[in-house]
């Protein structure tokens, strides 16, 4: 966008210009030529020093790139100088980075474009503990909760003797992802990755010299990315920014490989300032950072752990709302005081509560299982009085109530069951249905108490769901309120 809006204000430069040479002469002068603007921006740069004018001008060299592309060339190299004098060395990376991949048969420009681009990534000792989990409420600027995203950062065991972290992160905002990067503890070099979400698809990747192997689900072949200089798997950037030498004014190029999308890309950061920042989790002093190409912001706290505290995203903004430290296979216990529950669910599960956006006398909580398999999973609670005066008489009738409302189901036969929830009765029922063409089975337990009552549900494939529901009826079974 930056770009742009330059070019447009070059180009308005230009108008003005011209009509003020009109007025003062019989006939218009000739537009000048790629080699006199190039011939122009070189003045401007090595005589005058003018850098400014002299990436306007090479800027418009390169935007008319067709009528001669040795020329777009050097300019596109020349603006790169002009960065680095400029003290913009992101700007300066993504520029030598064009001319690499825009105009590969200029063969000498390239090379020397390749000495000032970095040799490695700049990256500081590792700031979090084996085990350690951020977890992220996600929401609209209208203060609507939308969803949670947990943050993973765990040893794997190690590779040809080198230490291995395995990091990633565990996301549900509509859509649920999940993802780990297996990268080399000291230099954060991916060597594997696999990510999964449930619109874009799954892969799995694998890292080698230059280039890296795609494999997407569902595809025979997997699909190749070649790369120059240092690389890093999308789902490991957060992590690689923590350990940035963040100081206010540090710039540098995130080289990211988006496996899912099949490509590359540079990403500009800028250390823009520091800032208090307040959050669930507590107030922390936080650089403040800008990732430029995807307009986003993150604040990291300005401390040996470099938490990230925050992240706006467009209409999404995510704060820190907890931090918890994990041995492999622990459980994950889950308590609230307001609402007076708690719960333990199995090892990697994520739980999320939605305070902000619901119904009237309704809680959501959520419940997330490691591998993105299911569509629904966790509790509503309702106030008993906001049921109808059938459904208050007891779990059968609510659930009958709620089964004759929906034809499109189909109720597994002999799947109606009684549970005992935290000392009262519930009724569930397994059943069947069909979703955008992909069908789909829903455990359905409701427990009716006094002033409170509890709808459980989990939903997913077939395939899929009696191994999830062995793993949910733990849930169940330590299910507590006050």
């Amino acid at each position: 966008m930056k770009t742009t809006t330059a070019l447009r204000t070059v180009f308005g430069m230009f108008v003005v210009v011209a009509a003020a040479t009109i007025c003062a002469q019989a006939s218009p002068a000739a537009p000048e030529s790629p080699s006199e603007l190039l011939e122009k921006g070189i003045y401007n740069q090595d005589t005058k020093g003018d850098l400014d004018s002299a990436i306007a001008i090479y800027q418009q060299v390169v935007a008319e790139a067709s009528s001669n592309r040795s020329l777009a060339a050097q300019a596109q190299f020349r603006l790169g100088q002009c960065y680095l004098k400029k003290n913009r060395p992101a700007d300066a990376t993504a520029a030598f980075e064009k001319l690499i991949r825009d105009f590969p048969s200029e063969k000498q420009l390239i090379a020397q474009a390749r000495e000032y681009l970095p040799g490695k990534l700049t990256l500081g000792p590792v700031p979090w503990v084996d085990g350690e989990r951020l977890q992220l409420n996600i929401g609209l600027a209208s203060g609507m909760d939308i969803g949670t995203v947990e943050y993973r950062a765990d040893l794997a065991p190690p590779v040809n003797g080198h230490k291995v972290w395995r990091v990633g992160a565990r996301l549900m905002a509509g859509p649920q992802s999940v993802s780990s990067v297996d990268a080399d503890a000291e230099t954060f070099r991916p060597l594997s990755s696999h990510w999964k979400h449930s619109m874009l698809g799954e892969v799995s990747a694998t890292y080698r010299t230059g280039s890296v192997e795609v494999q997407r689900v569902g595809k025979a072949q997997p699909t190749t990315i070649t790369f120059d200089g240092p690389i890093l798997d999308n789902e490991e950037a957060m992590h690689a920014m923590r350990r940035f030498p963040l100081q206010v004014g540090y710039k540098t190029t995130l080289p990211v490989a988006t496996t899912l999308g099949g490509t590359v890309i540079s990403i500009g950061v800028d250390v823009q300032g520091k800032e208090t920042v307040e959050v669930p989790a507590g107030k922390f002093d936080c650089f403040k950072v800008h990732l430029g190409l995807v307009n986003q912001d993150f604040w990291f706290s300005d401390d040996a752990h470099r938490y990230l505290v925050k992240f706006d995203a467009g209409p999404i903004t995510a704060q820190l709302t907890s931090i918890t430290q994990r041995k492999p296979g622990e459980a994950v216990r889950f308590h609230d005081d307001e609402l007076g529950i708690s719960f333990t669910a199995p090892a990697d599960w994520v739980v999320w509560r939605a305070k902000n956006g619901q119904p009237p006398k309704q809680e959501l909580i959520r419940t997330l299982d490691p591998g993105a398999d299911t569509d629904d999973g966790g509790m509503r609670l309702f106030a008993t009085d906001s049921l109808s005066d059938a459904a208050q008489k007891s779990a059968r009738a609510w659930a009958e109530e709620e089964i004759a409302k929906n034809k499109n189901v189909k109720v597994r036969p002999d799947s109606r069951k009684n549970y005992t929830i935290d000392g009262r009765t519930g009724v569930a029922c397994t059943v069947e249905y069909t979703e955008v063409g992909k069908p789909r089975v829903q455990f359905l337990l409701r427990v009716l108490g006094p002033k409170e009552s509890e709808l459980f549900v989990l939903t997913s494939a077939p395939e899929k769901f009696d191994a999830l529901k062995a793993q949910f009826d733990s849930i169940l079974t330590s299910y507590r309120t006050k």
